[in-house]
């Protein structure tokens, strides 16, 4: 006589059952009694043969989140395990509680996400907890799962992983046709007599056991084990016999509707629950390959061929259907207008035409002054360095020869050639002096460079207009300007400056292509005011960015002189200005210019 499936609305008729029966139906009444106030919760649960689940942790799971949380009312509903996404989706549940297959099959179509997963008390890793295991008589011949081929089996259900469908998939691993393995299969549907009974009494060769079953069977009964064989023994985590891969078991999952923090206050309440579960605890599994390469392997699940119809392409693609028909329309609306827009677009490319002549006339405009600041940048930094070297040597050869003509004065030395010489000396030397202050002072712009309180955010601004000069095409610089910025500087070398930054990212995007990307920003912190650029060009070597830091003179492109971080380095320096450079991830450089901020 088969078990009664143990659901909460009915009534068991099995005197074995009789007590886990009540207290489901006691588990199925809120517990609440002001459930106009109180939180409805809505658990889905798969329906399954097996009724150790629903004695062991279905009802002992829900006794205690209902003693856990009171202010929540938790409904369940049995739902069938052939119940399709679509119809899963309309019952609006809250959580889900399936075997790991049902979960795998309809995780990405329903949005399911898995919150823990019931381990075994036999099992080390919840990923791999259950499979199947063959066992046969002791006198059967052979020790293979080849010489199973033929032979009559018996197994629980056909669409239970752990029992039947991992044991197929190792069938299919060996090699074998599942559909023609074995002479006959029985599923008892966990009805009487059992598999083992089966196997006993002589009506099939081999039981197909969910692992762990059985042991169970040979401790509840006390048999000698002696009576059996289990064929194709594995090695694995579990404490129990295993003739197949493992996999995780029953998965207790949110559905997307789901709270967050109702998500989070179940799942620790799941993951801390000391007691109630019998020989088993929920935690987490975080492999599920397993289960999808099998459903792969069987053509089951979101792998099954579905037959192909006109009706069928037409319920599964009629959105699309639909949007293309539109666009036919649309198209065919766009072949009636298009003479019509033809002698206007027309018009418009006159215009447009005449707007880029007046682009470029300015663009020339604007590359003549960049040239101009460019070059006068350049011959300033070279001046200045040029001056700043020499002006120490010629002041200590100008003392040297002082010091000279009057050692001879004090000496009375009457060698007048000797004297003479070294008044011509120091009279040259204090002439090259003046010439370094002359090419010192021309390296300060002479009457260009005038320092004040400038906006960095403006001066950006001229920059990128300037810079727009060097890109052909749409600009890839993308500039996000704060107000406030102000530092006190020359305008020019401000400008300068920035223009390098903006050049030297423009240059190391080159390779990108059309890919290439900067960003810059300009902002203030308490005490500073900031310019910041990052590109996206290819990522340099370790020892050309230590280069950079140390301001040597050395261009990331071959064919560069190196002026520009140099320009970049000294009008920051003078004005106390910090300039670092940073490497991103995956690729790029990010370039930091750093200015004291006035008010």
């Amino acid at each position: 006589m088969p078990l009664v499936r143990l659901k909460t609305s009915l009534v068991c008729s099995s005197i074995l059952f009789f007590s886990f029966v009540t207290v489901q139906t006691c588990l199925a009444q809120p517990v609440s009694q002001n459930t106009q106030a109180a939180e409805i919760v809505r658990i889905g649960v798969v329906q399954l043969e097996d009724p150790y689940f629903y004695l062991d942790s279905f009802g002992p799971t829900m006794a205690f989140l209902r003693q856990k949380h009171p202010e929540i009312v938790f409904e369940s509903e049995e739902i069938p395990m052939d119940i399709p996404t679509a119809e899963l989706s309309r019952k609006n549940f809250d959580f889900l509680i399936s075997p790991s297959g049902f979960y795998a099959a309809h995780s990405f179509s329903a949005g399911l996400r898995q919150i823990v997963t019931r381990k075994p008390d036999s099992s080390r890793d919840p990923s791999y907890s259950v499979g199947s295991l063959f066992v046969v008589r002791n006198n059967f011949e052979g020790e293979s799962l080849a010489s199973l081929k033929g032979k009559r089996a018996v197994a629980y259900e056909s669409n239970s992983l752990a029992g039947w469908l991992s044991a197929i998939a190792e069938i299919i691993k060996e090699g074998f046709d599942h559909n023609q393995f074995f002479s006959s299969v029985v599923f008892t549907n966990y009805g009487t007599p059992s598999p083992i009974n089966y196997l006993l009494s002589g009506r099939a060769d081999v039981a197909i056991l969910p692992t762990c079953e059985y042991e169970r069977f040979l401790l509840s009964r006390n048999t000698v084990p002696d009576d059996f064989k289990v064929i194709g023994s594995k090695e694995s985590s579990l404490s129990c016999q295993t003739s197949t891969a493992l996999y995780p078991d029953v998965v207790f999952s949110s559905f997307p509707s789901a709270k967050p923090e109702l998500v989070r206050l179940i799942t620790v309440s799941l993951l801390t629950n000391p007691s109630g579960m019998i020989k088993a605890s929920w935690s987490i599994a975080n492999d599920f390959l397993a289960v999808n390469r099998l459903f792969q392997t069987l053509n089951i699940g979101p792998y099954a061929k579905q037959e192909i119809s006109l009706l069928s392409l037409y319920e599964r693609f009629k959105r699309e259907i639909f949007l293309a028909i539109l666009l036919l329309a649309g198209m065919l609306f766009h072949i009636l207008r298009v003479n019509q827009l033809v002698l206007k677009r027309t018009s418009e490319l006159r215009m447009a035409i005449a707007q880029r002549d007046a682009v470029a006339q300015v663009a020339r405009s604007r590359l003549k002054r960049l040239n101009y600041i460019e070059k006068k940048g350049m011959v300033s930094q070279l001046s200045s360095i040029i001056a700043h070297e020499l002006k120490q040597p010629l002041s200590s050869v100008s003392n040297y020869s002082a010091g000279l003509i009057k050692y001879l004065s004090k000496t009375g030395s009457n060698d007048d050639n000797l004297r003479e010489g070294l008044s011509e000396i120091h009279r040259g030397i204090k002439k090259a002096a003046s010439i370094v202050d002359k090419v010192r002072s021309y390296s300060k712009y002479g009457a260009y460079g005038t320092v004040g309180i400038v906006s960095l955010s403006e001066i950006t601004e001229k920059a990128l207009s300037s810079i727009e000069a060097y890109v052909a095409g749409n600009s890839p610089i993308t500039c996000k300007l704060e107000g406030s910025t102000f530092i006190e500087a020359d305008p020019l070398e401000l400008e300068l400056l920035v223009f390098n930054v903006l050049k030297n990212a423009l240059e190391a995007i080159e390779p990108m292509g059309k890919e290439g990307r900067i960003f810059c920003k300009v902002f203030s912190s308490q005490h500073r005011v900031v310019l910041q650029v990052d590109d996206n060009g290819p990522k340099i070597k370790k020892e050309k960015l230590e280069s950079m830091r140390k301001a040597l003179q050395e261009s990331i492109k071959a064919e560069g002189l190196g002026l520009g971080l140099t320009i970049i380095l000294g009008i920051s320096e003078k004005y106390d200005g910090a300039v670092e450079f940073e490497q991103r991830e995956p690729q790029g450089i990010r370039v930091t210019v750093s200015f004291q901020k006035r008010e």
